[in-house]
């Protein structure tokens, strides 16, 4: 390595081993403040007020709930731009933790782990604004709304990717002890379709069925009917699950309702067994309300797609990753997730990369992401603007030789 990057790096890994406290507290605020998909502003407030004290300039969305900074430019007119993202939203969960900075917000929780995401991209944001002669711009994006598919389209509506040539992201992953990290080329989430399913009956006396149409009666088929159905019609070679996720009915013991309302999601690797799952949907839906006499509504949110590491940038990563962590600490063939992940938005329009990174505690049992008690390993946080800033460095001295 030259010796300039080498100098480099020295001064980053030390301003980075200071700002660890930081670090932890940044996480710690956004953790002890979650903001649900769509209403992060107090989170972008914070992020902005932060990036303002260290005058990196940026503009926060024009929902307020996401930030995209301005492009930092290298002194090399040529030099590649990266973007460095960070999803910032959190659920809808009451945090079962006792932690001393568990969630102020009843009802909502980070268990997912943006809370430490948007907490390393800061630290990593104001780590590189101490520099003044890089080989690669950069840019920082805080996006809103990542839980419900929709924050990336929204921030590269409003310029998020514009000047870009590639894009970088981690995430935390509990089932992976501090030091690892996961970089698989290929293929990574699943295409996702969320669906409510309306349930319309007529009510009536508990004691009197036959004079109702039963909407409970008609919900409760149909989610069998979902889960037995679907599966069998689908080619067990391709990965594909459905799960509802939400029922709400009724008020009372005695009382049939006149509507149900049932809120789940598609997962599939391909985006033809996706679409094939929600046509089986709607006609089983279109079944029950016959057999019934419901009237039966189906309505789809947008197909989100699924993600894929770029090759190129995956194996760049990776081989930085390896020569940081040791190379007996890097992963790079994990099986793809039917999770979802927003960033395929991104990578869809220019190369890009998301690391997993380890985050357990070695004497505890893994609590998986989505949970109540969901925690991370502070530990690992410092890891990760590390990482990110070596991969920025070696892809751009990669792409110089190219």
């Amino acid at each position: 390595m030259e010796q300039q990057s080498i100098e480099f790096l020295r001064r980053l890994d030390k301003y980075l081993d200071e700002a660890e406290p930081k670090l932890i507290a940044y996480r710690r605020q956004i953790h002890q403040h979650p903001d649900l998909s769509g209403q992060e502003r107090n989170t972008a407030r914070f992020i902005s007020h932060v990036l303002a004290g260290a005058a990196i300039p940026h503009r926060i969305a024009a929902n307020g709930c996401g930030i995209i900074t301005d492009i930092i430019r290298s002194p090399d007119p040529a030099a590649p731009v990266i973007a460095l993202r960070a999803d910032i939203d959190a659920l809808p969960i009451q945090e079962e933790t006792d932690i001393p900075f568990r969630s102020n917000n009843p009802g909502v929780m980070h268990a997912c782990g943006h809370d430490a995401h948007a907490a390393m991209l800061l630290t990593t944001a104001l780590a590189l604004k101490q520099e003044d002669n890089l080989p690669f711009s950069w840019r920082a994006i805080f996006q809103p709304s990542e839980e419900e598919g929709q924050g990336a389209q929204q921030l590269i509506q409003e310029g998020a990717l514009e000047n870009v040539d590639s894009i970088l992201a981690l995430h935390v992953d509990p089932n992976r002890q501090l030091g690892k990290a996961g970089i698989t080329p290929g293929p990574r989430t699943a295409f996702c379709r969320d669906f409510q399913i309306e349930v319309r009956g007529q009510g009536g006396h508990a004691a009197r069925p036959y004079a109702t149409i039963d909407p409970i009666a008609a919900a409760a088929h149909l989610i069998t009917l979902i889960y037995q159905a679907l599966p069998r019609s689908a080619d067990a070679r391709d990965p594909m699950v459905i799960t509802i996720g939400m029922i709400q009915g009724g008020h009372t013991s005695n009382v049939i309702p006149d509507l149900v309302t049932l809120k789940g999601t598609i997962r599939a690797l391909r985006r033809e067994v996706a679409i094939e799952a929600s046509s089986t949907l709607e006609r089983l839906s279109e079944a029950t309300a016959q057999a019934f006499r419901a009237d039966i509504k189906v309505e789809f949110r947008n197909l989100l797609n699924g993600m894929a590491n770029d090759e190129l940038t995956a194996h760049a990563w990776a081989e930085v990753a390896r020569e940081f962590l040791g190379p007996e600490n890097v992963v790079s063939n994990d099986p793809p997730s039917l999770g979802g992940e927003d960033f395929a938005d991104y990578v869809a329009r220019v190369p890009g990369c998301m690391l997993t990174l380890g985050v357990a505690f070695p004497d505890r049992k893994v609590t998986p992401l989505h949970t109540a008690t969901f925690e991370l390993n502070e530990a690992a946080l410092l890891t990760g603007p590390k990482l990110l800033a070596r991969c920025m460095l070696h892809w751009s001295r990669k792409r110089a030789r190219v």
